[in-house]
């Protein structure tokens, strides 16, 4: 029987609306047979329309279960709404392709019902295959995060010094070692968090009822914007009773001066773990958090390192190895970041490529690292710092090794304690250095057969200027040593 146009108009326009949807839609009548369907149905499952249309739709895209295995009709739950006259919403199921490949679906069925009787039913479906495995992959990351957290959380706990973090709202975290030096709060005796919360990077020792307490704080930075402010605690009673005896002895003691340098170089790895802490913080990437926690336990097992260190390098324990000094740089500079920001620093490297150097590794990232916090110390309010790094022959020996430099625009070194630089106990910051960097510096230059010069100048165009040249055997000294 020929359809009326007024009826085969109103079809095309009911198709048109069809065809609108954002969802795949078709119907099916009491045998299951495809009614009609929409654009998006045919798009997801890849057939022509005419090919659904007036065929077994379950055998055609629905007849298999998510395992494989064949799937009755049934058993289909659009067939259950069919005939039970119930409708289903929002069900996750497997639907097939043209193609036979599978996508995850989420469908609805609404019986279709004229005076009560029902003469099919209508369903709609989405591919949510994309969107499900974005949840998954969200869901192993979030696992992910929490998993690092855990681990970042074990590094503070296990620190030997006490951990303070706090935000701008007053909320405090604490680590187990804090809580036993102080409890829960911060000692009021110190003002370094305070500072930190404000933006400023400051190291203070102060004697709170039967301890000496030193601090080194700074501020959490992101995107710009003061977060929150760390410090870290150390309990140097008995380092401070040894500074106080050797301030009163007109002689250098040798065990004075052991303890003395424990206590000086213990505060570079405390900064770097400072530093280490900041960056974990504004630092979005897992990795990144995952290598800034792994080099925070190196720097806390050089902390234990140097505390049964002596100044008699030439009884070093570990065994020399093959060094970037350019990585090893690199590795230094991130330490810093913090400060940098802070104090308004630029930094210009350049690092020409070079062989590595044989060395005591440690003892060269204590160098360098001394070098390093000297040249940001001598600029507590912006300037630059140059580093610059290429191979370079002895032109006495003709042996062939490294040249580092680094250059700050400091206020330069007054004549009268050049004259002693590198003699133990002098310093150019008052009460905040012990004077032994250098001193130490210089003796394991000296055991790896390398020279440390230095030439400064205060003034206009001021500024000091400090060059090592290490040997890339380690010189004779160093394969002494290692036999």
């Amino acid at each position: 029987m020929a359809i009326a146009p007024e009826d085969q108009r109103q079809m095309r326009q009911w198709q048109a609306v069809l065809d609108s949807a954002g969802e795949g839609i078709w119907g099916l009548d009491m045998e299951g047979k495809c009614t009609f369907v929409n654009r998006m149905a045919t798009k997801i499952m890849g057939f022509e329309s005419k090919e659904l249309l007036g065929g077994d739709i379950h055998e055609l895209v629905h007849h298999h279960d998510s395992d494989a295995g064949h799937f009755p009709a049934e058993r289909c739950p659009i067939f259950a709404a069919l005939q039970k006259n119930t409708p289903l919403s929002n069900l996750s199921d497997t639907m097939f392709r043209k193609d036979g490949s599978s996508f995850v679906v989420e469908m609805s069925a609404h019986p279709v019902t004229v005076e009560g009787e029902v003469l099919g039913v209508v369903v709609s479906f989405r591919d949510v295959t994309d969107s499900r495995q974005q949840r998954e992959d969200l869901r192993k990351a979030f696992e992910l995060v929490e998993q690092r957290t855990a681990e970042l959380d074990a590094v503070i706990e296990s620190m030997p010094h006490g951990i303070y973090i706090a935000t701008p709202d007053g909320k405090m975290r604490t680590n187990r070692r804090a809580r036993m030096m102080s409890g829960e709060r911060f000692p009021a005796e110190l003002k370094t968090l305070e500072g930190a919360l404000a933006g400023e990077a400051s190291t203070a020792t102060v004697q709170t009822p039967g301890h000496w307490i030193q601090s080194v704080a700074a501020p959490v930075v992101q995107g710009g914007k003061i977060t929150g402010g760390v410090a870290v605690n150390t309990d140097v009673t008995q380092s401070r009773l040894q500074d106080e005896a050797l301030r009163k002895s007109e002689k250098l003691a040798a065990v004075g001066q052991l303890a003395s340098s424990i206590a000086h170089e213990i505060n570079n790895p405390l900064e770097s773990i400072t530093n280490l802490l900041y960056l974990v913080q504004k630092s979005d990437s897992i990795e990144e958090m995952k290598d800034y926690a792994r080099i925070a336990q190196e720097e806390l097992a050089r902390v234990t390192e140097i505390t049964l260190q002596t100044l008699r390098f030439h009884r070093q324990q570990s065994k020399p190895t093959k060094v970037d000094l350019a990585d090893l740089l690199r590795t230094l500079m991130t330490l810093y970041t913090g400060r940098l920001l802070v104090r308004r620093l630029q930094v210009e490297m350049k690092l020409s490529h070079a062989p590595p150097v044989l060395c005591l590794e440690g003892e060269i990232r204590q160098v360098v690292n001394n070098l390093l916090r000297n040249a940001l110390d001598a600029m507590s309010e912006g300037g630059r710092l140059f580093i610059r790094m290429h191979p370079q022959t002895n032109w006495i020996s003709s042996q062939k090794g490294i040249r580092l430099t680094l250059a700050d625009t400091g206020e330069g070194i007054a004549p009268d304690i050049m004259q002693h630089l590198f003699e133990p106990f002098q310093t150019t910051k008052e009460l905040a250095g012990t004077g032994l960097g250098l001193w130490v510096s210089k003796g394991i230059v000296e055991k790896h057969s390398g020279c440390i010069r230095t030439r400064s100048r205060r003034g206009e165009g001021h500024g000091t200027v400090f060059a090592v040249w290490l040997p890339l055997d380690g010189g004779p000294n160093l394969a002494a040593e290692e036999d």
